[in-house]
């Protein structure tokens, strides 16, 4: 996706959140829109700092490319300020802060799980490989025995 489809989702979230901040809305019904936020503020960041390794999208340059994820980085940055503020002006730099730690420590958490889960899809494919060779070679020497008591 390029950055200024992912910058849209994330003024949106944005506006979402920066709504229910101004009502007081409780924490956990905004969890959605943070999440989005936080997502797409992070995918942006990333286009931003590694090179397009694509085909040129619909005939952009790589200036084009460059400059655009550049400025929706900048957008995005500004967002996550601007809502940093406000968060803090409503729930206190200690809320922020807990928010923030708890996003990190989630994140760690999903990546420490999905290599685990990938280790363990490997050990099983391992396995299956393994017992499959046992099995055909017991299937071969079946066949050897069988066409040797023909004969």
């Amino acid at each position: 996706m390029d950055p200024i489809t992912i910058l849209a989702a994330a003024k949106a979230s944005y506006e979402a959140l920066k709504a229910g901040i101004a009502v007081g809305k409780e924490l956990q019904h905004m969890a959605q829109d943070l999440s989005s936020l936080f997502g797409s503020v992070a995918q942006i960041t990333r286009i931003a700092a590694e090179p397009h390794r694509g085909s040129l999208l619909a005939g952009k340059s790589a200036e084009q490319m460059a400059m655009e994820a550049y400025a929706a980085k900048a957008e995005a940055d500004q967002l996550m300020a601007d809502l940093k503020n406000q968060f803090v002006g409503q729930f206190g730099l200690a809320a922020w802060d807990q928010v923030v730690a708890h996003v990190t420590q989630i994140k760690k958490q999903q990546r420490a799980e999905a290599l685990e889960a990938a280790k363990a899809q490997e050990e099983l494919m391992a396995n299956v490989a393994g017992v499959g060779a046992v099995v055909l070679m017991f299937l071969v020497i079946a066949v050897v025995g069988m066409l040797l008591l023909i004969r």
